[in-house]
């Protein structure tokens, strides 16, 4: 198992600040577009250390392609005034699951 630092306490600040239901706003939007980027940033530098584990590595590159597609989708939303939470909902889901994937993994191998 390949020892990355990175934790669950690590992806809690990466917590999307949106709850199903909620208008996407442009203030929501932005907020979500950073979040992705210091993820991204985060993502870049532990990729070539992660590579060694599969798990490890396909887990870090799925919550950062599910938080791109949020923040593009939010962004599209707000750029072409459709706010309604529906047209979120996908990924959204996509993203709460591969949090939750993510997270599972990291606890794993924090209690082992």
């Amino acid at each position: 198992m390949t020892k990355v630092d990175f934790t669950v306490a690590d992806l809690e600040q990466f917590k999307l600040p949106y709850a199903e239901g909620m208008a996407i706003t442009d203030e929501l939007s932005k907020k979500v577009e950073r979040i992705y980027h210091h993820f991204h940033e985060k993502f870049l530098s532990l990729e070539n250390e992660a590579r060694a584990d599969e798990q490890l590595s396909y887990a870090l590159f799925s919550f950062d392609t599910a938080l791109e597609a949020f923040s593009i989708v939010a962004k599209n939303m707000v750029r072409s005034g459709k706010t309604n939470s529906a047209d979120i909902t996908g990924v959204y889901y996509e993203y709460q699951d591969n949090y939750t994937s993510f997270r599972h993994l990291l606890y794993r191998r924090e209690t082992k």
